[in-house]
Order: C-alpha cells, then sequence, then structure tokens
C-alpha cells in the first residue's frame, strides 16, 4: 500500500511538472517575446532622435507605428517618425539629411511633405501625411517634412500584437 501511495504521489508530481511546463511554453511563445520587440523599438526611436535636424527646424509632431500591417498576417512592421517645418528648401532639407546614419536600422526616409504626396498605402508613413495634411490649416512659406525610420515585414516571434 505505501508503495502505491508513492508511486500516486510521483505520477501526480509528474503531472504537475509536466503540465506548468506546457503552460510556461504556451506563455513564452505568445507573450515572452514582446519585451523584445518593445526593446528593438524603443532602440529604433533612439537611433531616430541622434539625428540632428537642420538648425531652423522645428519639430510638429512624432509619430510610432508597430504591429502588422495587413489582416490575417503575422508580420511585425516597425515605423517611427518625425514631422517637421522648416525655412530652409527642399533641397537643402534633403542635403542635412544626406549623411544621417542610424546603424543596424537601415536608411533615414525624408518626405517633403506637399498636397498630392502619396507613398504605398501599406507604409504606415502615408497614413501619418493624410493626418497632417488634413489638419495643417493655411498656406505658409514653411517647408514640412517627415523623417522616419521603417522596417516592414520582420518576423512575429510570436507576439501576438503582430498578427491582426
Amino acid at each position: 500500500m505505501k508503495k502505491l501511495s508513492s508511486i500516486l504521489k510521483l505520477i501526480v508530481g509528474v503531472s504537475i511538472i509536466l503540465f506548468m511546463s506546457f503552460a510556461f511554453l504556451i506563455f513564452w511563445l505568445f507573450y515572452a517575446t514582446m519585451p523584445f520587440h518593445d526593446f528593438y523599438l524603443s532602440r529604433m526611436d533612439h537611433a531616430l532622435q541622434s539625428i540632428e535636424p537642420p538648425h531652423s527646424s522645428k519639430k510638429l509632431e512624432q509619430h510610432v507605428f508597430f504591429g502588422s500591417r495587413y489582416t490575417d498576417i503575422s508580420e511585425c512592421t516597425y515605423a517611427i517618425g518625425q514631422i517637421y517645418s522648416s525655412s530652409l528648401s527642399k533641397e537643402e532639407i534633403l542635403q542635412a539629411y544626406r549623411d544621417a546614419q542610424t546603424g543596424i536600422f537601415g536608411s533615414v526616409y525624408i518626405e517633403i511633405i506637399e498636397k498630392g504626396i502619396s507613398l504605398p498605402l501599406d507604409n504606415p508613413a502615408d497614413a501619418w501625411i493624410t493626418e497632417f495634411l488634413s489638419k495643417k490649416s493655411g498656406d505658409t512659406s514653411d517647408t514640412d517634412y517627415l523623417v522616419y525610420l521603417y522596417k516592414p515585414g520582420q518576423s512575429w516571434l510570436g507576439d501576438t500584437r503582430c498578427y491582426d
């Protein structure tokens, strides 16, 4: 009887360990990768903040996009941008950012914001520009532009925020 009781305790103990291991695996698959994506996004933001705008530029807005650009597809897209206004010409603005470096995050994208500008619809910056133009009042002599970093289609690694 003692032997049967010991075996039963062992089976219950092993079952609890297996259940807890399975629960941890499920948690890890769906939630543990979130900090990795958050860290990547914060590093991307830091890289954008380290790029000095031209002296006459004034920051108007900042935007962040993280998630999937499409429905029913698991992919993470990162985009961080800042909209500025400057008295410089378009050419001077583009020249000021010509040598901008971000290391592992790739190219710095610069878009001069004008009526009729259109980026691909799956690019989050298109929505930022459209929203900005709809809010903009009056016609000023300043040049508005968007500086942004964009990494589309990265692995979702189980982060549920990247699956819509």
